[in-house]
């Protein structure tokens, strides 16, 4: 039981770490203010509950939907969660990998979440 409470911690760690970064990269006013931004913001953090396999893929098809203010909100996720590019089939090493934050397998096995500490 340890291991999926810190997966459910993970997954809302990773839900509040892309909305500091959003604040800290000075585009809190582009996510208020622009629908189109706030919805890609809201997909990256939806990468949560993509299988494993296709989390890269995932990623690849929201950054070509940002416009050019995200660059860095993206080059941070793309170093700390999906692997900074070394080529086209190869990634360097992440900080945060994908075991850590995607919960695909358990919204699968439909392994219940609390939603307060207190409840776990």
């Amino acid at each position: 039981m340890g291991l999926l409470m810190e997966r459910s911690k993970m997954s809302l760690s990773f839900s509040q770490a892309v909305s500091r970064q959003v604040q800290s990269k000075g585009l809190t006013t582009k996510y208020s203010e622009d629908e189109f931004f706030r919805l890609n913001v809201k997909q990256l953090i939806a990468l949560a509950f993509v299988p494993l396999d296709q989390v890269i893929t995932g990623f690849d098809l929201i950054c070509d939907q940002f416009d050019d203010d995200a660059d860095d909100l993206l080059e941070y996720f793309e170093e700390a969660c999906i692997g900074e590019s070394k080529r086209r089939t190869d990634r360097k090493k992440l900080q945060f990998d994908h075991k850590l934050w995607n919960i695909h397998d358990r919204v699968v096995a439909t392994v219940s979440r609390p939603n307060n500490s207190v409840e776990g």
